[in-house]
């Protein structure tokens, strides 16, 4: 019997399948491979029956993202850790109201501020550096957020963000000064979470940057009433304790913003509290710099500092999940030897325990 084209036989080569299949074969190892083994060609049968496979070759790219997200949060489902998930959307409108807070305190405190020709020759303008641009992107970014779409504003936080990484090689094209790399770094991070922001956000998720850019106006406005005219903070040298303190007390409002939500049975709060570590412990490379290495930070120094927080976070990250997926089998064990209140049905998971026990199954 002459084997049909795209199948492979006991037989045949694997090369005989239809790449199509394989391709997105390739694409279920999203998916844990229990999960996989059980429902992967129902998987597969199914975004097949959905393309014109005599046309396509290759996965759409929207098929290749629904595959990866399904996998992931099918990753998160068995280890207990959806609220993941629902933290990310919550990470990202914190995350744009603390950049909307940040360009409001900087443009007014640092940017334009005058310092003597001496002290900084090179000037953009009125402003002290390209910073003035970066800042001003933020805030259109805050207000697009509170105004606009969720897929719009998701678009203007990622030109925000590339105007962000823009500005570290134009500085020495154009021969003018940029914010200093512990100022620009934290923001990148802050822009990467925020690319999560929810595609129907609703008054939660639109108030919170308009109220980030009215307070980090209002916070530099104390702090004119306060330094008499002295300008305290001329420079992003200054504002290094500012950041630092920025970032701790970033931690502490979404853990106490997290603690309010879980009571009401809402996890996704704390869980934004974990992505958030990262960026907010970028803030204040420079005080966590300068408390290990001590006295002022090379550059090298600098840097090292910057890589070890992320693999901070993504540990403390990882910890958190795995944490979830152990308690979350532990429950799921002590509770599988319970028969069933209505037929008193035992599921296999616990007539295997008590084999492997060594006790007769009820």
């Amino acid at each position: 019997m002459t084997e049909q084209p795209g199948t492979a036989g006991p037989d045949g080569p694997a090369a005989q399948v239809n790449p199509l299949e394989r391709r997105y074969r390739r694409l279920l190892y999203a998916y844990p491979s229990r999960y996989r083994s059980r429902r992967g060609d129902e998987l597969v049968g199914t975004y097949l029956d959905l393309v014109d496979q005599d046309r396509r070759r290759w996965p759409s790219r929207h098929d290749a993202v629904d595959v990866l997200r399904g996998g992931l949060r099918q990753r998160l489902r068995e280890q207990d850790a959806l609220g993941l998930a629902a933290g990310l959307p919550i990470a990202a409108t914190i995350a744009v109201s603390t950049l909307a807070a940040l360009a409001a305190f900087l443009l007014i405190q640092v940017e334009f501020t005058n310092l003597p020709a001496d002290v900084l020759p090179a000037k953009v303008g009125p402003a002290q550096t390209l910073g003035v641009f970066l800042w001003v992107g933020w805030l259109l970014t805050a207000l697009a957020t509170t105004v606009l779409p969720g897929r719009w504003a998701r678009r203007g936080v990622a030109a925000a963000t590339l105007l962000t990484l823009t500005v570290i090689p134009a500085a020495p094209l154009a021969g003018l000064p940029r914010p200093p790399l512990y100022v620009l770094v934290p923001v990148l991070a802050f822009g990467l979470t925020a690319l999560a922001l929810p595609a129907h956000p609703g008054w939660a998720g639109r108030i919170p940057p308009l109220l980030g850019a009215l307070t980090g106006t209002a916070v530099a406005a104390m702090f004119e009433v306060a330094e008499g005219g002295g300008n305290w903070f001329t420079s992003y040298n200054s504002t290094i304790e500012v950041l630092g303190m920025a970032g701790v007390g970033l931690v502490g409002l979404a853990l106490a913003l997290g603690l309010v939500r879980a009571v009401t049975g809402d996890s996704g709060a704390l869980w934004s509290v974990v992505l958030l570590v990262t960026p907010a412990g970028l803030l204040a490379i420079r005080p966590i710099a300068e408390w290990y290495w001590g006295g002022a930070p090379t550059w090298s120094e600098l840097a090292a500092t910057a890589a070890v927080l992320p693999l901070v976070g993504a540990g403390l990250l990882l910890a958190v999940v795995g944490w979830h997926g152990a308690r979350y089998r532990a429950i799921r064990a002590r509770s599988a030897g319970n028969p069933c209140p209505t037929c008193g049905h035992v599921s296999d998971v616990a007539r295997r325990a008590d084999a492997g026990r060594g006790r007769a199954a009820p």
